[in-house]
Order: structure tokens, then C-alpha cells, then sequence
């Protein structure tokens, strides 16, 4: 992988596997100890940052699928799931669930870079205070 040293690319290779920064450092050979701070600034590395959207836009075209699709798949689920149905047997009604569903979907989301959760530590009022920004769909 182009200008990055060998533990940068594969922190990479390993945080395709489950998008989880800690563990990929940890399993690219930083120190445990110290594995989530340099999971935090390899995300911030460009190179990183870039190989990591490069590495997922192949994803998507090697599985035909795209965050509209996924999206797209959500509100049908998310609109079935809301519809009540009746109980043949017992004439009760109640609401469809599709926890399980919507697990799937939400990983499958999440691979393909449909919601990332961003911590920016560099605040306009110069502290150093954490504010999480959602991202809820790139396209």
C-alpha cells in the first residue's frame, strides 16, 4: 500500500474486518495498552483515511451493493415491521419485528460506509472537549 509503513497498512487490512480502530491496531501489532489512541490517529492519517474509502468503494462494486440500496432496504423493512398483522389461530394483533432484519441491514450499512461515527476533538472554542458527529449517509 502506497507511502504507508507496514504496521499502517495493515491497521488497514484489519480494520476492514470489523471497522473497530482498537482491535485493528491491536491485531496490526500496536500495543495493546496504547492500541486506541493509535487506532484514533491512524484514522486521522490521510493516507489511512484514503485507502480505507478506496478499499470500501471496492467493496461496493465487487457486492452490487450501495448505501441508497441499503437504505432503500431499511425503510422497506422499517415499514413492514411497523404494519400490524393478525393471528390467524388466535385473531390477536400485534406488530411485525424485524430486529434481526435490521441487524443485518445496519452492518451491511455500516461496511459499506452508510453511518460513521466521527469523534473531533478540535473544537472552535479551542478545548478539547469530544463532540460526536453522526454522519448519517454519504453518497
Amino acid at each position: 500500500m502506497r507511502d504507508l509503513a507496514p504496521k499502517q497498512a495493515r491497521f488497514v487490512e484489519e480494520y476492514l474486518v470489523d471497522l473497530n480502530a482498537t482491535q485493528a491496531a491491536i491485531r496490526a501489532g500496536y500495543s495493546q495498552r496504547t492500541a486506541n489512541e493509535q487506532g484514533a490517529r491512524l484514522l486521522a492519517n490521510v493516507s489511512v483515511r484514503s485507502l480505507i474509502s478506496e478499499a470500501k468503494s471496492r467493496l461496493s462494486e465487487r457486492t452490487g451493493r450501495t448505501v441508497a440500496a441499503v437504505m432503500a432496504d431499511i425503510g422497506r423493512v422499517r415499514d413492514d415491521a411497523m404494519r400490524e398483522v393478525e393471528d390467524p389461530q388466535t385473531g390477536e394483533r400485534s406488530m411485525l419485528s424485524h430486529k434481526d432484519a435490521l441487524k443485518a441491514l445496519e452492518l451491511e450499512g455500516k461496511h459499506l460506509g452508510a453511518f460513521q461515527d466521527r469523534l473531533d476533538i478540535s473544537n472552535r472554542d479551542g478545548t478539547m472537549r469530544p463532540t460526536l458527529i453522526k454522519i448519517v449517509a454519504q453518497r
